[in-house]
């Protein structure tokens, strides 16, 4: 049957199904190396992934066709069987095409290895620090070795090419009366504008949205194609707020934050909160522990636990917040809600660090009064616009970033956590031998890729235990292992080593946090927070003080990133004004114990949630796709919310309440 179609028609069916064919293998590709567990777990919406990912290679198979299709149909002297000249454009297209896909599908199994993501217009945002970015690439990946594979990839796609256009140019055409060619275009246009549409009984196109139906990102990535999903996300911009949503929630999302005098006209978030009369004020030394998540940890029940000095200090003169959660996973994401105490909701492509509209920002950190000011950070402080938002927002900052250190630099995130702390405790310590008190912010970067392990006066040894256990436990890799143990041995290094029997030993706060978690195999010991996918933002959090803190806390309220400076501030005794939406976490009104989330497709359709003392609810950002389920029975093959609606609209409206409030105060919360 084959044999009887026209050379043109042979032509574009073999060229589109050949790419298709490629398409197809990468897809199963990513499928056996990022999603072997989920496959084991729930194949049904795998396989179903697989389907939906399958009919948008088609589509992009088709669209890729048009071009030769267009060259075969060209008349005269432009003819594709005839002119040698058109026959090289041709194949030029085959070998360009094949390039092209080559560097696309890298990039995207390099970032979505890296972020848990498909490839999308977010990445964008790393040619905004073009140094940092194309330093991490080189260090973290065989870029010599994949440059050679795009090559190869060239050259395929140029013989393949070649040898489809040579046997078009010298195949006969078979004679056929009109109503046979009317026939076959019939059938062909028809079959193009099913594969384009990707279905057979809806004239409603498929669409990326419809691979985000098992709550599961890491299923839906695989019914997505990177080509057409990055294009897709190009055209969004985000959201900003709905005011009249803003007013339609404000008496309830009021009561959660405690305002003490509400009022709808003007929308007052204030909450004026009394110090206490005291001569002591301790120090406080936030640390930034880099992608440390919560599953990582023995604290948590992990026997490969990479932390065994923090899950020891956790347990000693410390608050420590169990159930505590990042609003949103990305470190500038986090530096923000940090510094601000508002989540930060930007979704679009890009943070709200970059967004110049909302740069200024009315802080907490101002409210340490008296205090010396501290950040320090081991790489440029330009990265992500943290530089603007530190010190636009702080007052009288003492900024310290890579160019300021006389030590080596590790990699292409700076100097080495172990030299930056060094740096740190010798500024803390000169201030404390001063007499002033300060506030220090101290923000690691060893645990991320390519985890480099310096080469110091250090003596940390690697470990590789056998990763068939390792695996089994979240650790994709030896590399991230270490870097994860090398990260807790310099805490140890910091607070036993240089802290202890300095002049601010016992007269400082110490409060240490994730700022999301990476990507991972699937854990056997988290419960709730991975099994419902929620993993990415369930980081350790705990204040260490010692001398400060009489005996060890666990809290297992449902903490948030925007919760820790009003409780330290509380905690210290000083007064403030919190414009903002972090609540102090030792008074939490247990009728309004939850967190938030926001993740999914930040780029253009996210995933927003809410997690209570028993359940926890998981949405669309419009209110679509909700799902239900209970801590007690966590699986996303569980979702109850037929079964409990009264709950699940309790929850709908206190989380679309919250969420619509986010957006309005980073418009709203100017200095």
């Amino acid at each position: 049957m084959f044999a009887t179609l026209t050379p043109r028609v042979r032509l574009l069916l073999t060229f589109t199904l050949s790419l298709l064919a490629v398409l197809v293998a990468l897809r199963l590709g990513f499928m056996a190396y990022f999603l072997g567990h989920h496959l084991e777990k729930y194949p049904a919406a795998v396989l179903k992934a697989l389907g939906i990912g399958v009919r948008f290679d088609l589509r992009i198979s088709l669209l890729a066709m048009l071009p030769l299709a267009v060259l075969s149909f060209l008349p005269g002297p432009l003819r594709l069987r005839d002119r040698r000249w058109v026959q090289a454009i041709a194949v030029l297209y085959g070998t360009l095409l094949s390039v092209f896909l080559a560097l696309f599908y890298i990039a995207d199994f390099a970032h979505f290895s890296y972020l848990g993501e498909r490839l999308n217009v977010t990445v964008l945002e790393f040619m905004k620090d073009q140094r940092d970015s194309l330093a991490m690439v080189w260090q973290t990946y065989p870029v010599l070795r994949l440059l050679l594979a795009v090559a190869v990839a060239g050259y395929l796609g140029y013989r393949a090419m070649r040898a489809l256009i040579c046997r078009y140019a010298t195949a006969s055409w078979p004679a056929r009366r009109w109503q046979g060619r009317v026939v076959v275009t019939a059938v062909c246009v028809a079959l193009f504008c099913v594969g384009i549409l990707g279905k057979v009984t809806s004239v409603v196109p498929l669409r990326w949205s419809n691979a985000f139906f098992s709550g599961d990102l890491q299923i839906a990535a695989l019914g997505l194609n990177p080509v057409a999903y990055f294009f897709e996300t190009q055209a969004n911009q985000g959201q900003r707020y709905d005011l009249e949503a803003v007013r339609a929630h404000y008496p309830q999302v009021a009561e959660y934050l405690g305002v003490t005098e509400p009022d709808l006209a003007t929308l007052n978030f204030s909450r004026q909160v009394a110090g206490r009369d005291s001569t002591r004020r301790p120090n406080v030394v936030f640390i930034h522990l880099e992608s440390l998540g919560a599953n990582r940890m023995g604290l948590y029940g992990n026997p490969y636990g990479a932390t065994p000095y923090i899950d020891q200090i956790a347990r000693e003169s410390s608050y420590f917040f169990p159930r505590f959660m990042v609003p949103a996973s990305g470190t500038a994401r986090t530096v923000f809600g940090l510094v601000t105490g508002i989540p930060d909701v930007t979704w679009g492509g890009s943070t709200a660090s970059r967004n110049p509209l909302i740069i200024d920002q009315y802080t907490l950190v101002n409210a340490f009064e008296d205090y010396h000011k501290l950040y320090l950070i081991g790489g440029d402080a330009g990265w992500a616009n943290i530089r603007g938002l530190l010190q636009h927002n702080i007052d009288a900052l003492e900024l310290w970033e890579q160019s300021d250190y006389n030590v080596p630099t590790v990699d292409v995130w700076g100097i080495s956590d172990r030299d930056l702390f060094k740096q740190a405790h010798a500024r803390a310590n000169a201030l404390a031998e001063e007499g002033k008190p300060f506030v220090m912010f101290v923000q690691t970067a060893g645990n991320h890729r390519p985890y480099t392990i310096p080469k110091d006066d250090a003596d940390f040894q690697v470990e590789t235990p056998p990763m068939e256990e390792l695996s089994k436990y979240t650790w994709q890799d030896h590399a991230q292992y270490n870097a994860a143990r090398l990260l807790d041995y310099n805490i140890r290094f910091y607070l036993e080593e240089l802290v202890k029997g300095s002049a601010y030993e016992n007269n400082t706060l110490f409060v240490m946090y994730g700022d999301h978690n990476t990507r991972g195999t699937f854990g056997q010991h988290m419960g709730w927070s991975e099994n419902l996918a929620l993993n990415d933002y369930h980081v350790p959090a705990l204040i260490h003080g010692p001398g400060v803190i009489d005996g060890a806390h666990e809290l297992p309220v449902n903490a948030s990133l925007p919760d820790l400076m009003p409780t330290v501030l509380s905690l210290i005794g000083l007064p403030y004004e919190n414009r903002t939406l972090g609540r102090d976490l030792l008074s939490i009104d247990p009728q309004w114990d939850y967190n938030t989330i926001f993740g999914g497709n930040r780029t253009v359709a996210p995933t927003i949630g809410l997690t209570g003392p028993d359940h926890s609810l998981q949405m669309d950002y419009n209110g679509e796709n909700l799902r239900l389920y209970r801590l007690d029975e966590p699986s996303l093959d569980a979702e109850m919310s037929q079964q409990d609606p009264a709950k699940a609209a309790e929850m709908k409206f206190l989380l679309e309440g919250l969420q619509e409030t986010f957006r309005y105060i980073m418009f709203h919360n100017s200095k």
